[in-house]
């Protein structure tokens, strides 16, 4: 089972995306993933300069990012704290308009892919890239 904690910081009521919405996704994922155990995460909004000034400190970023996950020291154990994954809501509205989605499925997106960056997927070489936006899909096709 997957439990997580929303954060969500200065986001007005419109902007928030639903526990339950979270919920399916995580246990889709689950099925998907065949992940055992419990685990626990956080997920937070944060400001354009939280992000900017986290994505240059721990990852040598440039500017703003829609997404930052932090994995825990053990992100591959059966159980316990996964990390926390960062969201940028604003930038992941606009990212939504561009491609004529709404600011919800953005956020889902990125709160997959910030998942998976959680248990270990990156993308840093092609195969891996595949893999890891292939199982991103998955989890977002409910």
């Amino acid at each position: 089972m997957i439990k997580f904690e929303l954060n969500y910081g200065r986001l007005l009521g419109g902007q928030r995306i639903k526990t339950i919405v979270v919920d399916a996704l995580m246990k889709h994922a689950e099925g998907i993933l065949k992940l055992k155990g419990e685990r626990n995460m956080s997920i937070a909004f944060v400001t354009k300069s939280e992000m900017t000034r986290l994505n240059e400190a721990y990852y040598g970023g440039t500017g703003v990012t829609d997404v930052l996950a932090f994995p825990s020291e053990e992100p591959h154990a059966k159980s316990g704290y996964l990390g926390e994954i960062l969201v940028y809501y604003p930038r992941a509205k606009k990212q939504a308009l561009e491609r004529g989605e709404k600011p919800i499925s953005e956020v889902k997106l990125l709160i997959v892919h910030g998942f998976l960056h959680l248990l270990g997927y990156d993308h840093e070489t092609p195969t891996k890239k595949t893999k890891m936006f292939r199982l991103q899909e998955r989890i977002l096709d409910l």
